[in-house]
């Protein structure tokens, strides 16, 4: 890559990064809010729902402002909006207090959806995929090892090192945005004239919402079992912090090696056959997690295999998905970016939330829901086209 292609990269990478470090990196300290708010830690994972939901609506806000008044801008603004809510985390005197600077932290996060729309901006058509799909490795895997970090902040810095983490972070990502974005970087198409207009559109063209579905059930996998595996490893399994970490550790390896192999396969076929191959390991990754729970051979190294198949089923499914639904609505790439991307996340929170609250059938659950949901994607994606 040249030096302004790198540094562009190199923005968009950050954006998908940071957007996700306040899921992930806080999942050590679940044990820590809990004792410090004197909330149970089922609650506090469903903080992390509410986190979602509302960080799912701010896409749709921020991704048509973007088309609107430029990405700079809207970058810029949400940014500085996601700052001051982890700082307001880090000082809240109680757990409503905390909640209501989450909810601020995940409006500001909304500047995700714009990750995808500055690659349709800034790259040329044959390179995007490419593109997509090396930063969403590299996201995904920074997700996996985020808790490595967050567990390194809580010893140092107790729970409120993960906010004061991402404030520092943020800031210098605003820094680099700043300087590298023209005012105004919108799409290299005019806006629309009516973002309604646009999103009828979007919600009118049934493949661009068959891929995005896709796309969203295997998010919805990845997140609900990410979500959940403090209350698994830490909780029922009784691994320490660091343990914890570790085993996210060997997760986020696995999205990487799933990185390469989707890279393998996107010059030698079709991206809807690459989605069919990632379905069917999901399929494959349910069946072994529901044997593992029938048999009661819950450890965890019997549970890292399925997680690890399901780490490279999503690297398959989801950029490819993905790239091929942002290919019908180039000219509103914000918006298009955000109904895409609401649909997805507002799919992820409702599962993560309805997943924290099955009890003692929370891993039978999920491996069916592997299985249900990975069969929902393949018939999905047969009928693309049609």
């Amino acid at each position: 890559m040249s030096g302004p292609t790198l540094s562009r990269f190199i923005l968009i990478t950050c954006i998908s990064l940071i957007s996700f470090f306040p899921i992930n990196i806080l999942l050590p300290s679940f044990p820590a809010l809990s004792a410090r708010f004197d909330t149970p830690s089922a609650d506090i994972a469903l903080s992390i729902s509410l986190f979602t939901l509302v960080f799912s609506i701010s896409q749709l806000v921020a991704g048509p402002l973007s088309d609107k008044w430029g990405r700079k801008e809207v970058l810029l603004g949400c940014i500085t909006l996601s700052i001051l809510g982890a700082i307001g985390c880090a000082m809240a005197p109680d757990y409503l207090t905390f909640l209501l600077f989450r909810s601020v932290q995940a409006m500001g996060c909304g500047f995700f959806v714009l990750g995808h729309a500055l690659v349709e901006d800034l790259f040329d058509e044959q390179d995007r995929a490419r593109v997509r799909l090396y930063y969403m490795t590299l996201s995904g895997s920074f997700v996996a090892l985020s808790p490595l970090i967050g567990s390194w902040l809580q010893t140092t810095f107790d729970w409120q090192g993960s906010f004061y983490g991402f404030a520092l972070m943020a800031l210098g990502m605003l820094i680099h945005a700043f300087c590298i974005l023209p005012s105004r970087a919108a799409s290299p198409h005019r806006a629309p004239a009516s973002i309604l207009g646009t999103l009828k559109a979007v919600a009118a063209n049934r493949d661009f919402l068959r891929y995005w579905w896709i796309a969203a059930l295997v998010f919805a996998c990845y997140f609900a079992l990410i979500s959940v595996t403090p209350l698994i490893f830490m909780d029922a399994l009784k691994l320490s912090e660091y343990q914890y970490a570790l085993v996210l550790m060997v997760y986020g390896v696995a999205y990487l090696l799933g990185g390469v192999a989707a890279s393998y396969l996107q010059k030698r076929m079709a991206l809807s056959r690459q989605i069919n191959i990632g379905l069917g390991l999901l399929l494959v990754a349910g069946v072994l997690l529901t044997l593992v729970v029938s048999f009661d051979a819950i450890t965890t190294v019997t549970l890292l295999i399925p997680m690890l198949i399901s780490a490279l089923a999503v690297t398959l499914v989801r950029p490819a998905a993905i790239s091929a639904a942002m290919l019908l609505f180039s000219s509103s790439a914000g918006t298009a970016a955000s109904a895409g991307n609401s649909i997805m996340f507002l799919t992820a929170a409702i599962s993560s939330a309805a997943l924290a609250q099955t009890g003692t059938h929370l891993l039978l659950t999920i491996a069916v829901s592997f299985i249900v949901l990975s069969l929902w994607g393949w018939l999905t994606n047969l009928r693309v086209g049609r």
